[in-house]
């Protein structure tokens, strides 16, 4: 079983980033987008926005693919984190997720893995499409 406790309704999506928006508002008390833990995917062929943010897989691949082992899991959330004093930056974790849904930060180099911001998701309060939704729900249920 996944722990992935946000539901991406990919139909529902406009594409609008307020989700990216209020990602990085969250984290870094500064409006942008270039280092926001959910990214917003044109598909071309499919005509659709695709949000994408971490899986929190059950056994995700990211883990044992670090070289440094640099990452872990928070035993509550379940979601990954990274211990920054071991992360070098060399981008194989974010090569082996299979879903695409790892980012580097621009600024760091380092991985971006979404931490649910504490378990209240900034991106599911601001997606007013209704396409991020808790696993539950929708927000706050």
């Amino acid at each position: 079983m996944a722990f992935r406790p946000i539901r991406v309704y990919t139909s529902l999506c406009t594409g609008c980033r307020a989700c990216e928006a209020a990602c990085v508002f969250h984290h870094e008390g500064v409006l942008g987008t270039s280092s926001s833990r959910i990214r917003v995917r044109k598909d071309e062929a499919e005509g659709l926005d695709d949000p994408r943010l971490c899986h929190i897989c059950t056994e995700p691949a990211c883990i044992p693919s670090c070289p440094e082992n640099a990452l872990g899991r928070d035993p509550q959330l379940g979601v990954i984190l990274l211990d920054e004093s071991l992360c070098t930056g060399c981008g194989v974790c974010i090569d082996a997720c299979p879903f695409g849904s790892v980012s580097k930060d621009p600024r760091t180099g380092r991985p971006l893995f979404c931490d649910l911001c504490g378990g209240a998701p900034a991106c599911i309060l601001r997606c007013s499409p209704g396409a991020l939704k808790s696993e539950g729900g929708t927000a706050g249920e």
